[in-house]
């Protein structure tokens, strides 16, 4: 997925109000960070992602709660060397986002953002 793609993406979430302006908006502007820091324009693997980075996002802002991964996932997904990477781009969002996430969405991205950089970067 690259930009154009990823844009594309989030015209079609957004016609169909699946998601928020400001959701879209970061969640683009979260792709770029993560360009930026694999180095590469198309990220491989990365429509599973952007696609709940910007529905978690406007989930959060309608007070919508939602249930954690199993655990047996998230403890087997956090001894990947790529998850302290996930948990940094997670804070960029959150930044962007200007307040903390709910501990269940942290642990969602920290399972999508792991599996991206595992594809991105050859690991397993």
């Amino acid at each position: 997925m690259d930009l154009n793609q990823l844009k594309e993406r989030m015209d079609i979430l957004l016609a169909s109000s699946v998601v928020s302006t400001k959701a879209a908006d970061i969640s683009t502007l979260a792709f770029m960070h993560l360009q930026s820091h694999l180095k590469k324009n198309a990220i491989d693997g990365a429509e599973m992602l952007f696609t709940h980075l910007p529905t978690a996002l406007t989930r959060i802002e309608k007070g919508e709660q939602v249930e954690a991964p199993h655990p047996a996932l998230l403890d087997e997904v956090k001894q990947s060397l790529e998850a302290s990477v996930a948990i940094k781009e997670i804070d960029y969002v959150q930044q962007l986002w200007k307040n903390q996430l709910p501990q269940e969405e942290i642990d969602f991205l920290v399972i999508h953002y792991t599996n991206v950089l595992q594809i991105n970067k050859g690991g397993n």
